[in-house]
Order: C-alpha cells, then structure tokens, then sequence
C-alpha cells in the first residue's frame, strides 16, 4: 500500500469518525454543559423567574471527591502481579515505578480530576501516554580549571560559557606538592578559570494527559471502552509549528501546519465556548501564520492507531501516524493503542456510555419548572393584577401611569371609588415543596448522591436512629459511586499503568531514581517484563475505612495467632505481616509506610513450630506430667503452709521485739527529757536565788548608806546644837563681859568645833 491509498483511507475513517462525534455527541456535550453552567434554556420569559437549578453540578461536583479519594488516598492504586516466582521482585519494581511515574512524573490527581469530570459530564473521557524527549539546558560550575580543561568540557558536552573569571594562582610541583620556583626562586604563577558553562542535555520521560474528549475519534461502530483491539483510534492535536518541529518533524512549514484544520471545526469553536460555560465569546479567527514568530503557528495533528495491511502480507498490523490534513509525517508499526477511554454508565455494545450529566438532565430541567412556578406564583402573590374600571369610550378611572408603578406604597389616582381592584392569587409553594422533595429522591436513586451524604440530611441525627442504621444507609448509598469506581479503574486507570509499564520496558529508559518508604531508590525499567497481571485497589470506597480497618484488625490477630502455631510457616509469611500493618497505617492517613515500619522482604519466620509428636506418646506425657504437677502442687502446698507458719511467727516475733525496743526508746527518750527538766529547773532556780540575794544585798546596803547618812546627819545637828547652846549660854553669862578674854577665847574655840 502506497501513501497516498494510506491517505485516502485515513482521511475517510476520520471523517465517519468525526460525523459522530461532532453530530450526534457533540450535541449531548454542548447540552451537558450549558446544564453543568446553568445556562438559560431558551424558554424565559421577560418578568418571570429565569432561575436554573444545579443538580447536574451539585452531582458531579458530590461524586468527584469520593471517586478520587479512591485513587490517590493510597500509594498503589494498580498493583503487578508477577505470573512466576522470578519476576516477583520486578512486579514490585514495576508496581513502585509506575505509581511514581503517574503521580509524581507527572500531576496523576489533576489527570484524574480532569478525566472523571469528563466522564461524569461528556459521557467519555480520554488519556494519552506517550513518550517525550524534553531538551534542556542544565548549568554546571567549574572552579579552578586550565583553559585547556575547560576547552575539552566544552567540546565534550557542546556546551557554552554563561559567566567565567580567571584567577592567577601559584603553580604546584606534582612531585613536592610545593608552589614551583622559577630560575629567580620566584613562584611560577599559573591562570585558572571559574566558569559557568551551559550544557544541552536531554531525558526522555513518559508523559501522561488527560485531553478533551471531543479530541478523540472512534470507529463509530466499536463495541467496547476498550480500545486494544479497535480498527481505527485517533487524537486530534492542537500544536505550534516548534512541538512539530521538536518531535523531529522538521520539513513541516507554517503554511502547512496552519492549512490543518480541526474535522468538524464549525461545532468545534461552539463546543470550546460551551464547554467552559461562556455564551459571547468572540469566535476564533481560523488558523493563521504567525507573522512575528512563525514557530508560533498552531494548527491540528493527527495521531492515529489503524489496523491496516501496509506491508502486503495479507494481515493487518497496528501502526502508529502522525500527519497534518493532508500530509503523513510518519508511518510507523506499534504495539499498542496508548488512549484510554471511559463512561461511568457503560452501554453494552457500545464505546460510548452515558453520562452522570445524562442522567440528571430531565430532573434538573423538571425542578427548574417547578421552582420557576413556585417564584412566580410568589411574585403573583406579593404583586398580583390590578382590575381597572372603565366607562363606556373604554377610558380608565385610574392613572395609568400609577398602575404600572409596580413599587410598594404607590399611590394610585382614581376618577372614581372602587375604580381599581386586586385579583386574588394564592400561593401554592406548600403544595410544590412535596413534590420539588420527591425530584430530589429520583436523583438520589439515579446517582446514588443523597443528602445524607453530602450532610444534609437533619434525619440522620434523629435519636431514633442507630449509628449502625446511618451507616449501613450511607454504604448503599454510595454502591453506585463504587461501580462508577470500578468502571474507570477497568477501562482508564488500568490501561494507563499498564501502557505505562510498556514504555518503561521498551528498552531505550533511563534508570528511575526516587525515595521510597524513608530510603532512596534506583530501580532499572531495562530489567523487567510488560507480562505482569494487574490488580486495582479502587473501588472500595474511602467511607469504608472503619470497616477496612476492622477486617485488616481481624486479619492481623489471625497471622498473629498462625505464626507461632504449626500451621504458620505454611500460611503466614513477615512480608504477609508487613502488608497488613502496610495497608492499616496507609488508611490512616500516613503514605510513607518506611517512617514506622521496616520491609522484612522474604525473610522467613524468627523460630519455626517443632514438629507435632505421636498422639499416643503425648497422651501418657500429658498424663504423667499432670500426675507429677499434682505431687509437686501437693508437696509445694504442704511446705507452703509450714512455712507460712514459721513465718508468721517469725513475724511475731519480730513485731513483738520492734515493739519492745520502741518501748525502751521511748522510755529512755522520756527519762531524759525528765533529767534535762530538772536539771534546767535547778540551774534557773539557782540563778533566781542568786539574782534575789544580790538584791537583798543591795538594799542592805542602801540601807546601810542611809542610816549612816542619818546617823551622821543626826551628830551634825547634834553637835551645832551644843554649840549654839554653848555659845548662847556663853553669851548670857557674859553679857557684862563682853571684853573678857576667857570668854573670847571661849567663843572662838567653840565657834572652831563648830566648823569641824
């Protein structure tokens, strides 16, 4: 087959493709997002309610976290499984590379974000994996190198210099490990560089992305989600002229890029505009050439996966094409079909499904009637319709213009009394709530999206309602979102890792490096296989973690009591026990399982069970022993009971002697405290008698003093007395004699004694 019968065909299968896709789903998609938006209808009217309910988003948006709280809450949503003993290693490898690759390689919570959206709204989602070779510039320092050095790092790596300084530095003698003299002694002096180089570099690395499902083209009779086996899978690309050029297209120019329009590029544009809930947006110019840039030029590639008989041989082989409108720039055989797609409704026979969107488009619009006749009868209510009089030409009693004053508390000029009346509207909202009620109840048999769960619900908090009852409530509740669960985990998660793994494996990959569990790692993709069986832990559901926990409990005390029993070695393994305290800790919320616990791997059991004797011989053991520990129990009674008794005595004894000796202290301790009693009594009574005999002493002798100064006063008085006597008997005597001597001389002896 030549290119251009290869071209025809292409351009053919695209085209019936196309037709449906941009026919037939193009319409549901447009009306599931303008319902998502809640955009209008068409059918308001001026002055009426216009509101548009949300069950369509308010469903999507409830199912999202429960779904995605089922893939990224653990650390291995898809597991290898290895088909003999020597690849179990590798499947552990591979079940860690993928799972590292998908989420930390690249963004796995926004791809799968992005896909279930898709498929709760469009009724399809789509992912691509594929490799890409990214091409950068990595920067690397050189201190202290030769010009010649850096010469040859430049020429080895094609690198170029971002900043370089030369530094002048003593040249070092290799043999002396001393600074090299010249013939002067001077140190020889040698240039050096500090350089910045830039180097191109480049990695080939595995890139995963969820794109538009309008994207996506599907033999329109295909029978399953499954896309392994279809005739015919394609994504359209919308790239710039340097991605065609980076993934080796070079002969591919602006002009042709641009000319490579989208198949069904009328609906495409209103498609976008739906799809992110605007209604003005300016329609897109169609491709042009950039004038400024011309590698900015966009355009549309084609990425095909077609069963075709291209080398003649008489059977068809899967084959990789990448062309513009109307050029292939490549034709290439491959192994596999790297899309995956899914519904979260399948329709048997079918590889389109139905949407959650879908499923709730009548109830939405049927609730948005019902609650635009539920405001607008309470508009009528609180504003009904005036009644005006007219007279015969037909000329209203009223003003006009105050009639059509619809604000509160207008007046309104009449002609004539009773000219204006109100017509009577009653408000039936109490009718309409019951049965607005019962379309939320269709919805949550549809979706499986209850009040409840989203806590809502005031009758789950009813005292009459167990805890057992609200939660067995909530696990049916949530069955349906479990199967949607499962579907994507079937027909997207499960095809992405395992096309993940293949291109791990095709041979021409890197050696990944990352830190796992608490230690780095450097894992060889080259070393494994692509044959290994897969399992998807999803679809168990997050709100199931109590229960989990539970069952992993029971499983945990059943390895625990199998392992030191006979039947341990048989059934129970460290890695079996690492797993379950694994998996405990994971539901708990910790994802780095390394940060509490340590891999045994396939080390066995610390002591393996002795081997199970004959029953017979351990019947008469059982036998013996039992009459043995009843002697034993006997004799250890007896000489428990009399040593029981010795003690007692002992202990008697004992108490009575502490006793006594506490006596004897205490009556010791008594005595001299008496002693010292005394014996102070004594010395103060001493000191008291000594104090009062040196007072008595004392006024003994003041009063010593005081007679003596009596005794002496009483001689003084006495003595003038006499002499007064004396002079005064002297004087009488010789009143005649005043000039005798012996009376002068009588006088001045007793005046002499006087003065004495």
């Amino acid at each position: 087959m030549d290119d251009d019968t290869l071209l025809g065909m292409l351009q053919e299968l695209e085209e019936n493709s196309a037709h449906f896709v941009w026919g037939t789903l193009a319409q549901e998609r447009r009306a599931a997002a303008k319902e998502y938006y809640r955009q209008p209808y068409g059918n308001e009217e001026e002055g009426w309610s216009s509101i548009v309910t949300s069950e369509v988003q308010d469903t999507v948006e409830w199912i999202l976290p429960d779904l995605l709280d089922m893939f990224v809450s653990s650390d291995d949503a898809v597991v290898f499984e290895p088909t003999q003993e020597a690849d179990a290693k590798g499947a552990d490898q591979a079940t860690d590379a993928c799972n590292y690759v998908f989420y930390k390689q690249n963004n796995g919570f926004l791809t799968l974000y992005t896909a279930f959206k898709d498929a709760l709204m469009f009724k399809n989602c789509a992912v691509h994996w594929r490799k890409e070779t990214l091409r950068t510039n990595r920067k690397e320092r050189l201190n202290g190198i030769s010009p010649e050095m850096l010469a040859l790092k430049l020429e080895e790596t094609k690198g170029k210099i971002v900043a370089a300084e030369e530094v002048q530095q003593p040249l070092i003698d290799p043999l002396t490990g001393q600074p090299a003299l010249d013939q002067l002694g001077q140190p020889m002096m040698q240039t050096l560089i500090s350089a910045l180089i830039s180097k191109p570099t480049e990695k080939t690395v595995i890139k995963i992305e969820a794109f538009e499902p309008d994207n996506l083209l599907i033999q329109r009779d295909w029978t399953s989600p499954m896309l392994a086996d279809c005739p015919y899978v394609a994504r359209n690309m919308e790239v710039t002229l340097s991605d065609v050029h980076q993934m080796g297209h070079k002969d591919v120019t602006a002009e042709e890029l641009a000319a490579s329009v989208q198949p069904g590029v009328g609906e495409s544009i209103e498609q976008r505009r739906s799809r992110r809930g605007l209604t003005n947006e300016i329609n897109d110019p169609a491709n042009q050439i950039e004038v400024d840039d011309e590698s900015l030029t966009r355009g549309y590639l084609r990425i095909e996966w077609v069963l075709v008989d291209f080398d003649g041989d008489g059977i068809a082989e899967r084959r990789e094409i990448y062309r513009l409108d109307d050029k292939i720039l490549s034709n290439e055989e491959c192994d596999e079909v790297p899309i995956a797609t899914g519904s979260p409704i399948l329709v048997q026979h079918r590889w389109d499904g139905m949407s959650v969107a879908e499923i709730m488009s009548d109830l939405q619009m049927l609730k948005t009637e019902l609650t635009r006749g539920v405001v607008n009868n309470a508009y009528a209510s609180n504003n009904p319709r005036k009644l005006v009089l007219v007279d015969s030409h037909g000329a209203p009693q009223a003003d006009v213009d105050d009639l059509l004053d619809g604000r509160p508390g207008v007046n309104i000029r009449v002609k004539q009394l009773n000219a204006v009346q109100m017509e009577p509207t009653s408000f039936v909202g109490n009718q309409m709530f019951p049965l607005l009620e019962y379309v939320d109840q269709m919805g949550e048999k549809r979706t499986g999206v209850s009040k409840q769960q989203q806590g809502l619900d005031p009758n789950a908090l009813r005292p009459d309602r167990t805890a057992a009852e609200v939660m067995m409530t909530a696990n049916a509740a949530k069955s349906r979102i479990k199967l949607i669960a499962r579907i994507l985990a079937e027909t997207v998660v499960m095809p992405i890792f395992k096309g993940t793994l293949r291109l791990l494996t095709s041979g021409d990959m890197q050696p990944i490096s990352f830190k796992l569990r608490g230690q780095f790692v450097e894992l060889n993709p080259n070393e494994w296989t692509d044959g290994y069986d897969m399992t998807a832990n999803v679809g168990l559901g997050t709100g199931d973690k109590d229960k989990q926990l539970a069952v992993l409990e029971n499983i945990w005390q059943t390895q625990m009591a199998l392992a030191p029993s006979p039947m341990g070695e048989m059934m129970v393994t460290p890695q079996q026990m690492f797993n379950t305290q694994a998996k405990m800790i994971a539901l708990g919320g910790f994802k780095n399982v390394g940060d509490f616990l340590t891999d045994p791997g396939e080390a066995p059991l610390p002591k393996k069970p002795p081997q199970a004797p004959d029953p017979a011989l351990q019947v008469a053991q059982i036998k013996a022993q039992s009459q043995q520990q009843i002697e034993t129990v006997k004799l250890q009674a007896s000489a428990q009971g009399k040593q029981a008794e010795l003690a007692q005595q002992a202990e008697l004894e004992r108490m009575r002697m502490q006793m006594q000796a506490e006596v004897d202290v205490n009556r010791q301790q008594a005595e001299a405290e008496q002693h010292a009693f005394k014996v102070r009594l004594e010395a103060e009574l001493e000191q008291l008698k000594a104090q009062y005999e040196d007072q008595r002493h004392q006024r003994e002798m003041a009063f010593r003093q005081w007679t003596f100064e009596q005794e002496q006063a009483q001689a003084r008085w006495k003595a003038e007395l006499d002499a007064a006597t004396k002079i005064e008997a002297a004087n009488i005597s010789s009143k005649s004699k005043l000039d005798n001597a012996a009376t002068a001389a009588a006088t001045g002896e007793i005046a002499a004694e006087v003065q004495q």
